[in-house]
């Protein structure tokens, strides 16, 4: 559980690396499989699924790294041990 300053930290570290990697909303709608309602909950942190939290995160990571965009660094997502309770697809990851 966050707190409200990490959340408000979270969100503002998820719409600056989504910002950075300045893809097509169709595009990541489509790689990650997810509406666009959810990605905008995930991106402002307003109640968004947990798993698919991470699911996003995981996504800005590859794509910026794809990329050789320097991601903007997580706080409370930074570290992927940490992510012990929710399973999630990539579905991006198989498209290659």
């Amino acid at each position: 559980m966050l707190t409200p300053m990490q959340t408000r930290n979270t969100a503002r570290e998820l719409q600056e690396n989504f910002r950075r990697l300045n893809i097509n909303l169709d595009s990541a709608l489509s790689d990650l499989q997810i509406s666009g309602e959810e990605l905008n909950r995930v991106l402002t942190m307003n109640r968004p699924d947990p798993s698919n939290v991470w699911k996003v995160r995981d996504y800005l990571e590859d794509k910026l790294k794809e990329r050789g965009i320097e991601m903007y660094p997580f706080s409370r997502l930074a570290d992927h041990q940490a992510n012990k309770w929710f399973s999630y697809e990539t579905p991006w990851r198989r498209k290659s």
